[in-house]
C-alpha cells in the first residue's frame, strides 16, 4: 500500500523564508519517551551488557574504526578529511552544503504542498516546495505520524497569538485532529491534539463494562476538515460516526457537536463562501444538508437534497453564492440552486467510477476540474449554466483519491492516489483550456508546447482538504487490506 490520501496547499508568502528546526529540551525529550510507551527494564538491562561485551571485543581485536587513515595494499595509505575544503589534493571543495541550505529556504513566490502519505505501516506528512516559473518540485521535510491521516486542511490561524501562522490541520483513521506547524522542521509530535483516542476494552473476564467511545470529539475516523476564512478560528471536522464537529482555535476545544444532520458517514464538507454561519455537508446516506450553525440541531435551519448516490465531495461556487456542487460515487456531478429544493442545475455523467476531485475556480469563472478513481482528471466549462467538456488527462496513479488546484495559480493541480507518488498538472499545456479560458484569467497565460492525445503524460518522479477520503476510498482500502490478510 502507497497512497497519498489527501494535499493541501500553502499560498505564496505564507510559510516563512527560513523554516524553523525543532530543539527539544531534556524535559521535552523525556516526556515524549514517556508517551511511546513502557520499557521492560530487563531488556535494557540485557542489551547494555551485550553493548559493552561488543565494546571489549573490538579493544582486544583492535578496532580499524579508531585508526586515521585507510592502507590499502600496494596504494599506501589514504588520508580521511571531515571536509573537501580540507583535502589539499582536491580541485574542486563543494561539499554540497550551499545548495542543501539554498533549497532549505523558502522564496517568495514558492508554494508549499502538505501531502498525507500511507505507505504499509508507516504514515506521514511531507512538505513539498513547489514553483511554477522555475519548475522545480522536492521534499522539503517530512513528519512521522502515529496516526493514519486521512484528510488535511491549512488554516493560518496562528494558535499561539491569533495572528497569521502556517498550520495544518490533519484527520485520522482513528478519530483524532492533529495541528502541526509547517514552518516547523524535525518535529516529533503535534501541537496540538483534539479528540482522544477511544480505550480498549477489558477482556470478558472482567465484570465491570467499558465505554469504547473517545470522550470529546468523534468515535470513528475523521473523512474530511474544512478551515472557516471567515471565522478563522473555527475548523469543522466530518466523521465516520455521521457527526460533525465545530472547533474553536482560540480555546482549543470543540464549540458545538452536530449529530442529528445525517444517518450515515459524512464524507465532505464546505463552508459557504460568504455567510460564514453556513456549512455544506455530504454524506453517504445520498442527501447533502446546508445547516445554519447558529442553531445546527434545529430540523427547521437544515435544508436538505437527496440524490441516487453516495455523495463524495461539495464545493460552493464563489461566483454564484446560491449555487453548489456536489459529486457521488456512481460518477455524476451535480449543480444545485438552494433555493429550489429538487431541480438541479444541471445534471453531468462526469466519469465512469465515483468522483473523488471536484474543484470549481474561485477566479476562472466556468472552470470546473473533476477527478475520479477511473484514474482521470477532465476539465469542463459551467459557465452560464451550460456544460461542455474541454480537455481529459490520465495519470498512472491508480485510483485518485484527491484533486486541489493551486490557490495562487488555479491552472496548476496537485493530485494524489494509490500509487505513483505526487502529481502536478498544470493545465495550460492543453490548447483548449488556453483558448477558452485565456480570456477570463487575471493574469498572462505562459504558452507551452501543446500536448498530444498520444504523448505519455509526463509527471512527477518524486515520491511522496479541499481535502478527502471519502467511502470509495475507504471501501478499496478495506479491500486491499482484506487480500493481504488472507
Amino acid at each position: 500500500m502507497d497512497i497519498l490520501s489527501s494535499v493541501a496547499w500553502v499560498k505564496r508568502g505564507a510559510a516563512k523564508a527560513t523554516p524553523i528546526k525543532f530543539m527539544p529540551d531534556e524535559e521535552e525529550l523525556n516526556s515524549m519517551i514517556d508517551k511511546s510507551g513502557d520499557h521492560d527494564d530487563d531488556d535494557d538491562e540485557q542489551k547494555t551488557k551485550d553493548v559493552e561485551m561488543d565494546v571489549e571485543k573490538d579493544d582486544e581485536n583492535g578496532n580499524p574504526d579508531d585508526e586515521d587513515n585507510v592502507i590499502i595494499p600496494g596504494v599506501g595509505p589514504i588520508g580521511m578529511y571531515a571536509s573537501n575544503r580540507d583535502d589539499p589534493l582536491l580541485e574542486i571543495k563543494d561539499d554540497g552544503e550551499d545548495s542543501d541550505a539554498e533549497d532549505f529556504l523558502i522564496r517568495p513566490d514558492d508554494n508549499l504542498i502538505v501531502a498525507a502519505h500511507i505507505e504499509d505501516d508507516t504514515s506521514s506528512l511531507e512538505v513539498y516546495v513547489y514553483n511554477d516559473k522555475e519548475g522545480y518540485l522536492y521534499v522539503h521535510h517530512d513528519i512521522l505520524m502515529l496516526n493514519m491521516p486521512l484528510c488535511l486542511t491549512w488554516f493560518d490561524y496562528d494558535i499561539n497569538d491569533g495572528n497569521t501562522g502556517n498550520y495544518v490541520a490533519v484527520g485520522s483513521m482513528e478519530g483524532m485532529i492533529e495541528l502541526f506547524d509547517v514552518d516547523l522542521v524535525d518535529q516529533m509530535e503535534p501541537l496540538y491534539t483534539f479528540g482522544k483516542k477511544p480505550k480498549k476494552k477489558k477482556s470478558k473476564k472482567s465484570s465491570k463494562k467499558t465505554n469504547s467511545k473517545s470522550g470529546e470529539g468523534h468515535d470513528a475516523a475523521v473523512l474530511d476538515l474544512s478551515w472557516n476564512k471567515l471565522v478563522r478560528q473555527i475548523i469543522a471536522s466530518s466523521s465516520a460516526d455521521a457527526t460533525v464537529a465545530l472547533w474553536d482555535l482560540s480555546q482549543m476545544k470543540m464549540a458545538l457537536h452536530l449529530d442529528k444532520i445525517h444517518e450515515k458517514q459524512i464524507q465532505s464538507i464546505c463552508w459557504h463562501p460568504t455567510e460564514p454561519q453556513n456549512l455544506l455537508s455530504g454524506s453517504a446516506d445520498k442527501t447533502v444538508c446546508l445547516v445554519d450553525c447558529r442553531d445546527a440541531n434545529n430540523k427547521s435551519s437544515q435544508h436538505r437534497w437527496t440524490f441516487d448516490s453516495d455523495i463524495e465531495r461539495v464545493t460552493w461556487n464563489i461566483f454564484d453564492s446560491n449555487q453548489y456542487l456536489a459529486s457521488t460515487e456512481n460518477g455524476y456531478v451535480y449543480a444545485m440552486d438552494i433555493r429550489q429544493t429538487t431541480v438541479p442545475v444541471f445534471s453531468l455523467s462526469a466519469h465512469d467510477s465515483a468522483v473523488t476531485g471536484l474543484c470549481l475556480s474561485p477566479t476562472v469563472p466556468g472552470f470546473l476540474v473533476t477527478a475520479s478513481f477511473d484514474e482521470t482528471v477532465k476539465i469542463w466549462d459551467i459557465e452560464n449554466g451550460g456544460v461542455t467538456f474541454i480537455a481529459e488527462r490520465q495519470f498512472q496513479t491508480g485510483q485518485i483519491n484527491t484533486c486541489i488546484a493551486n490557490p495562487d495559480y488555479p491552472f496548476t493541480f496537485a493530485i494524489g492516489g494509490q500509487s505513483k507518488g505526487l502529481q502536478i498538472w498544470d493545465c495550460t499545456e492543453n490548447a483548449n483550456v488556453r483558448s477558452r479560458f485565456g480570456t477570463r484569467a487575471k493574469f498572462e497565460m505562459v504558452e507551452v508546447v501543446e500536448e498530444t492525445a498520444s504523448a505519455k503524460p509526463v509527471v512527477s518522479a518524486f515520491p511522496t482538504t479541499s481535502p478527502n477520503v471519502t467511502s470509495a476510498v475507504l471501501k478499496a482500502q478495506r479491500k486491499k487490506s482484506s487480500k493481504k490478510n488472507k
